[in-house]
């Protein structure tokens, strides 16, 4: 075994390993329950009361939203190398998952995503987010490898997905 190739198992186990510890220390969560929580959270919203601190408008955040959501069933345009996949990306998913906390810039695109329509508004934005994540509770196939991540459970793209808004929600009043 080459050093890189033990580094990125050493990084991979040690990351497994702190997230388990945390799931065998504390209340098991249902992540589809977050999922559906989100939903009515996302339907009571006023979207004409809602401002970004951030260069993006509200309906470019939900539709940013809405995309990861939905690329988790169909694909994302672009990926991260698999090496950073392997080890980088699962690291900070297991981080993430481990503190249900997670961190990213929120004016950064997915790579490759298109643009939010011009058109969109931000009440129709919000629905758009609400539909993806009801036909992402409803999907029973394979799920799409993460550009970043690389492969996730279904519990963990749920998880994954309510981080996500969240995360941007600390940018919305």
């Amino acid at each position: 075994m080459n050093r890189r190739t033990f580094v990125i198992s050493a990084l991979s186990c040690g990351a497994i390993g702190v997230a388990g510890g945390y799931w065998l220390n504390t209340p098991q969560h249902n992540d589809d329950m977050g999922i559906s929580a989100l939903q009515v959270f996302l339907r009571s919203l006023d979207a004409s009361q809602l401002t970004s601190q951030t260069n993006w408008s509200i309906a470019r955040t939900f539709h940013h939203m809405t995309q990861s959501v939905d690329y988790s069933i169909t694909g994302y345009p672009e990926h991260k190398p698999e090496w950073f996949k392997s080890s980088l990306g699962t690291t900070a998913f297991a981080v993430f998952a481990a503190k249900r906390v997670m961190t990213h810039n929120l004016e950064e695109p997915i790579p490759g995503a298109p643009d939010t329509p011009t058109l969109l508004t931000a009440d129709a934005a919000i629905g758009q987010l609400v539909e993806a994540l009801e036909r992402f509770q409803a999907h029973t196939g394979p799920l799409a490898e993460h550009f970043a991540y690389g492969a996730l459970s279904k519990a963990e793209y749920a998880l994954a997905h309510v981080m996500h808004v969240r995360n941007h929600f600390e940018q919305i009043t």
